[in-house]
């Protein structure tokens, strides 16, 4: 399967990496999750429903509040076409690099790399890593250029990270502008519309059962934005804003996963060279999305990953490179199982254990597809089992949790042992 990225141009009207953790044991807070409360990324039933109850949005049918992406971004707009133009370029077969200099250098787009470095803290000895990267790559060879586009993907990605989380994060103050919270969620919304989606929907296309990235992500950023202002204008709704942030940042490791393990498996099946490079330096150029994802988890497969991407095509092998991710992510997804129950950390019915629940949910969509194998395993009933646990952390009702969480622990564990993880575990790094 020829996977290609087009990148349509999508209306988008908002603004505009540094490494950030998901897990309460990298970041400090708990969780992040898809918000979905049922599994589906729908956010319907028993969270995400905007009725007023707990981690649904602030349900109170004020009409008076800005739409998603209402607020201006003429340099998301901008970046969008140039990058637009980029990707143009490195999917025609013969890229021009003078083309691609002048859709980048002195434009919209070099603008937002720069500040998105800045912002986000990539430096490196005053240095701005990203802009010195691809003004370097401008220089070299037709897989080069195709580095400056993914490059160029993985600044929006960490912007968006960022962007999100500090939405996240706001403390509540009566000081607090929500039009400033607005923005910068709008502007994350502006370089995912723009620019990612194209990507999620090739990922979509990869055809995983249960995969509805695109979907899940537009779920997030709608009912994030839908609970910047929660009980007061000044204070976002922490039942709503924190796990609609995890739908965001979790399914794009999804997006990442899929085109990796289609364009590596690509590369190695391709009989012209040139195309098989081609295939695999693509599947590096997703890996950055989510190497950061496997540092304490495997980090012994990050070199195994990007050696095998950056090596000889015919030499990759596909399926072990689906193994290294699944490895890391299976345990990302493990420490969600149970984080909330009273012997755990003891945090159920906060919002704390609402939004853990639900990065527990967005992880397992994406390992899940690869429990099919395994002895009784339903995907309906799996997903039905982390709804009955987010609804379970919600109503803190501690039988209904206990019952839930030890099926997610079940099958969580059995993958663990089908990928030959000595032992169950949230932490541990492979060796």
């Amino acid at each position: 399967m020829f996977l290609v990225a087009p990148i349509a141009l999508i209306g988008c009207t908002d603004d505009a990496m540094q490494d950030l953790g998901d897990d309460a044991a990298e970041t400090g807070t708990p969780g992040d999750g898809d918000g979905d409360g049922d599994g589906d990324g729908d956010g319907d039933g028993d969270s995400g429903d905007g009725d007023g109850d707990p981690g649904d949005g602030d349900g109170d049918g004020d009409g008076d509040k800005p739409g998603l992406g209402d607020t201006p971004n003429t340099l998301c707009e901008a970046a969008t076409v140039n990058l637009a133009m980029i990707a143009a370029e490195n999917q025609s077969g013969a890229p021009d690099p003078q083309a691609i200099e002048a859709a980048y250098v002195g434009t919209g787009l070099q603008e937002f790399v720069r500040l998105a470095g800045a912002v986000t803290g990539r430096v490196d000895a005053g240095v701005l890593i990203d802009d010195a990267m691809i003004l370097s790559a401008l220089e070299g060879t037709e897989l080069d250029l195709l580095d400056i586009e993914w490059r160029i993907y993985l600044v929006m990605q960490q912007y968006i990270r960022h962007e999100i989380s500090d939405v996240a994060a706001t403390l509540p103050d009566p000081a607090n502008d929500p039009a400033l919270l607005y923005g910068r969620w709008d502007a994350a919304w502006c370089y995912w519309d723009g620019n990612l989606r194209p990507l999620a929907q090739l990922a979509d296309g990869v055809g995983l059962a249960g995969d509805t990235i695109e979907a899940d992500i537009d779920h997030g950023f709608a009912w994030g934005h839908s609970g910047i202002e929660g009980a007061e204008p000044w204070a976002i709704d922490d039942w709503v804003v924190p796990p609609a942030k995890q739908i965001v940042e979790k399914t794009t490791y999804a997006l990442a996963h899929r085109l990796i393990m289609q364009w590596s498996a690509d590369a190695a099946g391709e009989g012209d060279p040139a195309t098989a490079a081609w295939y695999a330096r693509q599947a590096y150029g997703a890996f950055q999305l989510i190497e950061d994802r496997m540092a304490t988890k495997n980090t012994p497969g990050i070199a195994i990953i990007e050696d095998a991407l950056l090596g000889d095509p015919a030499q990759i092998d596909a399926d072990d490179v689906l193994r290294q991710m699944n490895i890391a992510f299976v345990k990302r997804t493990r420490r969600y199982t149970d984080l909330a129950l009273p012997s755990v950390e003891g945090l159920m019915a906060t919002p704390e254990g609402h939004t853990g629940a639900n990065e527990g949910a967005t992880y397992s969509k994406l390992v899940e597809p690869f429990m099919v194998e395994l002895d009784g395993f339903d995907p309906d009933s799996y997903r039905g089992s982390w709804a009955a646990w987010i609804t379970a952390v919600v109503d803190d009702d501690v039988a209904a949790g206990e019952a839930a969480s030890a099926v997610l622990t079940e099958y969580n564990c059995a993958l663990q042992a089908q990928l030959g993880i000595a032992e169950c575990t949230a932490s541990t790094d492979e060796q």
